[in-house]
């Protein structure tokens, strides 16, 4: 037999003002004033999650990601409690900005408690890479979706082999989706920009995150997909610096990022590969972040 979980307008109010305040509350909180109140705060985020009042559900979301930041891997004692919810709107990627406050706040939770992630992960990914793949997807859901695979990357280390080639491939794809450059329409023009650096993040994540795995394994990933990352960079440098060396106005996180992706191939790379860096291109982009 279903329970129906009623509640009044007024209540959903309350709770909405309520999860407000407590998100406030724990960034001024700090670290160890939000693992004293931890199991309250909580309490409070799972019982509003569990009423009907969908729209204090993305403030929880949020909260639940703001927690884990300041309290770190201790988050995972309360991962089995959120999860249900956590899991629920990752799933639904057509609820739009509750599904990104889902992928922002997973992202959050996989820098705090890092391999201890491990045991959702086949969910996480899962649902990251069903996203991605759909055709009806947002645009703007895109950067933060592609960016969380790079921190769960990251959080779990070697043990994103099992997920690699299907991430690899997806980011293959993702490099070859493009749209006209038109500086006179900014949010096009920054849609892109937010796409390719959620691209060039999840790379990273990707290549920093695998270091630790079997060095032939690894070696052969880097080897497969260079070609696919340089070129990607290339169309990066040629596009966002400008003739006289200087950034495209509004691109310089472009830029950083694929500077970071270059410093973590280097690091990838033997010596006998890194001269696949020595490149024109490569020297022109390096010169725009300076």
């Amino acid at each position: 037999v279903g329970v129906c979980v009623c509640v009044s307008e007024s209540v959903m109010e309350v709770q909405s003002y309520l999860i407000g305040v407590i998100e406030a509350s724990v960034a001024v909180l700090g670290g160890e004033g939000v693992a004293a109140y931890g199991k309250d705060i909580i309490n409070i985020i799972l019982t509003i999650l569990h009423s009907p009042n969908t729209a204090a559900h993305e403030d929880c979301l949020r909260t639940a990601g703001l927690m884990a930041k300041e309290i770190g891997p201790d988050f995972s004692g309360y991962m089995p409690h959120i999860w249900p919810y956590l899991g629920g709107y990752l799933k639904d990627r057509d609820r739009g900005s509750t599904y990104i406050t889902a992928v922002l706040a997973t992202s959050d939770v996989a820098r705090a408690i890092e391999g201890r992630i491990m045991s959702y992960c086949d969910d996480i990914v899962g649902c990251l890479l069903a996203a991605l793949s759909s055709p009806t997807l947002e645009s703007r859901a895109k950067p933060p979706t592609l960016s969380c695979l790079g921190d769960i990357a990251l959080g779990i280390g070697s043990r994103f082999t099992r997920y690699a080639d299907p991430t690899m491939t997806l980011l293959q794809q993702a490099t070859l989706f493009d749209m006209p450059l038109d500086d006179s329409i900014p949010a096009q023009t920054m849609l892109r920009n937010d796409l390719w650096e959620g691209i060039l993040v999840a790379y990273s994540g990707v290549i920093m995150g695998l270091r630790e795995a079997p060095p032939v394994q690894f070696a052969n990933l880097v080897k497969i997909h260079m070609a696919t990352m340089l070129g990607f960079i290339r169309k990066i440098s040629e596009t966002f610096v400008m003739v006289d060396g200087s950034p495209r106005y509004g691109f310089e996180s472009v830029l950083r990022a694929s500077c970071g992706l270059l410093v973590d191939l280097g690091s990838a790379m033997g010596p006998s590969e890194v001269h696949q860096l020595r490149t024109h291109f490569v020297q022109t982009l390096l010169e725009g972040c300076i």
